[in-house]
């Protein structure tokens, strides 16, 4: 039997790549692939917020920029993306 990552998580792993690396270009094309998908703001949100502690913050609140620029641009264009699930802190 083999495992196979669905196709949300499998626009996950360019967004990571790209943000990681600090390419806003490509990265910026991944994240409307990956909206398209289905995948949430809310989780490419946590994705790149997670990136921090690999990447760096500079890349990580950089990656957010573009994030919020496809999301508003997306917007503009009429399309409504699914925000998802707010994150849940634990107290």
């Amino acid at each position: 039997m083999q495992n196979r990552l669905d196709n949300k998580q499998q626009a996950i792993i360019p967004i990571a790549a790209f943000a990681a690396k600090g390419d806003t270009e490509k990265l910026a094309a991944e994240i409307q692939h990956g909206l398209d998908t289905g995948l949430t703001i809310n989780e490419i949100k946590e994705v790149l917020i997670q990136l921090y502690a690999y990447a760096g913050f500079p890349r990580s609140l950089n990656a957010l920029g573009v994030l919020m620029g496809v999301v508003e641009q997306r917007q503009q264009q009429g399309i409504t993306d699914n925000a998802g699930r707010r994150r849940i802190l634990f107290s």
